[in-house]
């Protein structure tokens, strides 16, 4: 995302908005995140000065039209009234996802969808944020309902990718009922049909990737999960990143494919080499923690561990420093050294804004802790 916003197409900004880019778990940045409600990574905002305001609002990464875009929208909302029901609608839908009420934004962004004109320019947008609002607000269901709904007349195009790409994974967090296998049943067959689109954003494409191969899992066909999953990590292997920014994004997704594949050992090489590449990102650390915890090389877990709790700067990364520490002292079978851990993780974990993100930390720690009585 910061390549986009470095692009000389967006120079001409510069006179017109304050850019402003905080880090998601940096404590002194808590505030913010906490009254925007943010729970994805990138969410984009743009504020009005006067009062925070939100006036445009996205989650996930964009291409530089699109960014381009996003930014006329958020200055016409500081300037301009909307003049037809639909835009009206929507405008509140934007300023609800701003505050993190997905589910209210859901319902403005349904009332715009319905009072819209079939041509209306803002309906495949609007789309985009009800699907990623409703998966957010833990509405799964209606979300990949209304993926569902969208895709026979929409063009082929990024957001439609990123529309499908949505709603199967909200069909993916229910295994067995019968509204999720027959939403998988449609979007599994686009999702493969867009990751052949050759505009879509690499992070978009990657996580098409990531959501097929689990929808083959769930289906029971995991030669087809084996396709898409070494087709993702040769992809990633054969990405050379510009900077940290795109290492980390590369590392990220290779530890989401090596682990939906569980095969860890494949991703410690490469992880190994960009902690080594980035002495003080805790985050490389955290991931290269993660996959030799997975791999059962305990002691290089701790280790690895205790590195990037050195450099950690926010709760939710300390959590998840402490939470793999502790579950290899559990692996190693180390009972007191994994219940001192795990009281450090839990207190680190209650101060952690977001009331989701804290409960679903406090939940994975609960389920360490029953693990160490069981040593």
């Amino acid at each position: 995302m910061r390549a986009s916003f470095a692009d000389a197409a967006l120079a001409r900004y510069a006179g017109r908005f304050v850019w402003l880019d905080l880090n998601f778990d940096k404590e002194s940045n808590q505030a913010f995140v906490e009254r925007h409600g943010v729970q994805w990574t990138p969410t984009l905002l743009v504020l009005d000065p006067a009062d925070e305001r939100v006036t445009a609002q996205h989650n996930g990464g964009v291409t530089v039209d699109e960014l381009r875009e996003f930014l006329e929208r958020g200055e016409r909302g500081m300037h301009t009234a909307p003049t037809t029901e639909a835009d009206v609608a929507q405008r509140r839908g934007d300023e609800l996802a701003g505050k993190g009420r997905f589910a209210d934004a859901a319902v403005e962004y349904r009332n715009a969808l319905a009072a819209a004109p079939s041509a209306w320019a803002g309906r495949a947008r609007t789309v985009d944020a009800l699907t990623s609002g409703l998966l957010l607000a833990g509405e799964e269901q209606s979300c990949a309902e209304e993926a569902i709904r969208f895709v026979p007349t929409a063009a082929r195009d990024r957001t439609f990718a990123r529309v499908v790409r949505t709603g199967l994974s909200c069909a993916n967090t229910d295994e067995s009922a019968p509204w999720a296998r027959g939403a998988r049943k449609t979007l599994e067959p686009l999702a493969a049909e867009a990751v052949a689109f050759k505009d879509v954003l690499r992070n978009d494409h990657f996580e098409l990737l990531q959501n097929l191969i689990i929808s083959a899992q769930l289906r029971g066909d995991p030669a087809a999960a084996r396709r898409w999953g070494d087709r993702w990590l040769t992809e990633i292997d054969g990405s050379r990143p510009r900077n940290d920014d795109e290492r980390s994004a590369l590392d990220i997704a290779r530890l989401d494919a090596v682990l939906l594949l569980d095969e860890p050992e494949r991703a410690l090489p490469a992880l190994a080499a960009s902690e080594k590449a980035m002495p003080r990102n805790y985050t490389a650390s955290m991931r290269y923690a993660e996959a030799a915890l997975h791999a059962r090389h305990f002691d290089d877990a701790v280790a690895a561990s205790k590195r990037g709790l050195a450099l950690v700067d926010g709760p939710m990364g300390r959590t998840r420093l402490l939470w793999i520490q502790a579950e290899a002292w559990v692996g190693k079978g180390q009972r007191q050294a994994a219940r001192g851990v795990l009281d450090e993780a839990m207190a680190s974990a209650r101060t952690i804004p977001s009331q989701n993100t804290r409960d679903h930390y406090l939940r994975r720690l609960q389920a360490t802790s029953q693990d160490i009585e069981r040593l």
